[in-house]
C-alpha cells in the first residue's frame, strides 16, 4: 500500500455518521458509528475529531479526510451553511476546525455530490465522461460529472434534481417551487401515497408501507403496488428526461433505498426517457443502478480528499 494512498471518508447522515479508512474503492477499516441526533454541534465535532485521530493513529499513512454532509455546503471555503435534519449547524467553518485539530488535509462536500464522485471514480459511472446521479431516499439528491469533472455550479448548488418541478401546479416544495420531484418520491411520501391508495382500493394497507415492502408486494403481483411503482417511475423518468435534454449525459445513475426496487422502477424510467426525448439523446444513454451501495459516501469522500483541485468545476 503506497504512502499517500489512504484517506478517511466520513458519511455524515441525518441519523448516523459512518467513517472508514479507504484505499481507492477498498474499505480498509471501518470506524465507529456515531449517533448524529444525540449530540449538539460542538459535541459532534469533538466526536469526529476523536474518531479521525483514532483512525490516523491506527493507519499512519492516512494523509487526508473527506466529509460528506446532507445540506448546504460551501466546499470552497469549507463552511457548512445548514444541515438537513440536524440542528445547530449554521455558518460553521467545519473544514478548518477539523484541519486544525487533526493536522490532515480536509475536504467537505454535499453528500449527494460525494456519492456521485465515488460512483464516477469507482462505481457504475467509471467508464463515462458525463454522468448524472440521483440519490433516492428520505429526499432526492443529485450530482453531476460534466466533461470528467464534478460540477458544482456558480454558487456550489448544482445537481439538486429533487427540487426540479414535475408539475407547475403541484405540491408545495420546501423552497417555493411547486411540484418538486422530492415531494412525490421521497420515502415518507411513497409510504403515505401507499396508505391512501390501499385505503381507496378498499384493501388492508401493508403493515409497513415502506418502499421496500411495496417492492416485495409488487414482485408478488399486488396490483396496487405495481400501479404505484409505475407512477413513481414515470415521475422520476419525467425529471430525468428534462435533465437529459439539458445536459445530454452518457448515463444516469440511480442510488439510495428507493432505487432498490430495481427493474420495477428502472424499466419505467427508461421507457419515459425514451418517449420524451429525441433518439439522438437517448439511444446510447445508460440508466444504471449505483454499484457502491451504502459505501458510496465514504468512498466518494475519501476520493475527493485525495483529488487535485482541477477534478472539480465551479
Amino acid at each position: 500500500m503506497e504512502n499517500g494512498s489512504l484517506a478517511i471518508g466520513i458519511d455524515f447522515g441525518g441519523t448516523t455518521i459512518k467513517s472508514a479508512v479507504v484505499n481507492g474503492a477498498e474499505i480498509v477499516h471501518r470506524g465507529t458509528t456515531i449517533d448524529t441526533q444525540s449530540h449538539g454541534a460542538p459535541e459532534l465535532i469533538a466526536a469526529l475529531v476523536g474518531e479521525i485521530l483514532g483512525l490516523k493513529g491506527q493507519f499512519p499513512a492516512v494523509v487526508a479526510a473527506g466529509v460528506g454532509l446532507p445540506g448546504i455546503v460551501d466546499s470552497v471555503r469549507g463552511i457548512v451553511h445548514q444541515l438537513t435534519n440536524v440542528k445547530g449547524w449554521t455558518e460553521t467553518p467545519f473544514r478548518d476546525l477539523l484541519k486544525e485539530k487533526t493536522g490532515l488535509r480536509v475536504v467537505i462536500e454535499n453528500d449527494a455530490k460525494a456519492m456521485t464522485y465515488g460512483e464516477w471514480k469507482f462505481g457504475a459511472g467509471r467508464n463515462f465522461t458525463n454522468v448524472v446521479c440521483l440519490t433516492l431516499g428520505t429526499g432526492v439528491g443529485g450530482g453531476l460529472i460534466l466533461d470528467g469533472k464534478l460540477y458544482r455550479g456558480s454558487s456550489l448548488g448544482a445537481g439538486e434534481i429533487g427540487q426540479m418541478s414535475i408539475d407547475r401546479n403541484g405540491l408545495p416544495g420546501n423552497y417555493g417551487n411547486l411540484g418538486a420531484l422530492e415531494k412525490y418520491v421521497g420515502n415518507a411520501q411513497i409510504t403515505e401515497r401507499a396508505r391512501r391508495r390501499y385505503a381507496a382500493a378498499g384493501k388492508d394497507p401493508l403493515s409497513v408501507a415502506s418502499p421496500a415492502a411495496l417492492a416485495i408486494a409488487a414482485r408478488e403481483g399486488d396490483p396496487v403496488a405495481l400501479e404505484l411503482w409505475e407512477e413513481i417511475g414515470t415521475e422520476i423518468g419525467v425529471a430525468c428526461a428534462n435533465v437529459v435534454w439539458l445536459l445530454n449525459p452518457d448515463c444516469v445513475i440511480l442510488g439510495g433505498g428507493v432505487a432498490n426496487a430495481g427493474e420495477l422502477l428502472f424499466t419505467t424510467i427508461r421507457r419515459v426517457i425514451g418517449e420524451r426525448t429525441m433518439h439522438v439523446f437517448h439511444e446510447r444513454l445508460e440508466v444504471l443502478a449505483a454499484k457502491l451501495g451504502t459505501d458510496a459516501g465514504v468512498i466518494g469522500c475519501a476520493a475527493l480528499a485525495l483529488s487535485p483541485p482541477e477534478s472539480s468545476s465551479f
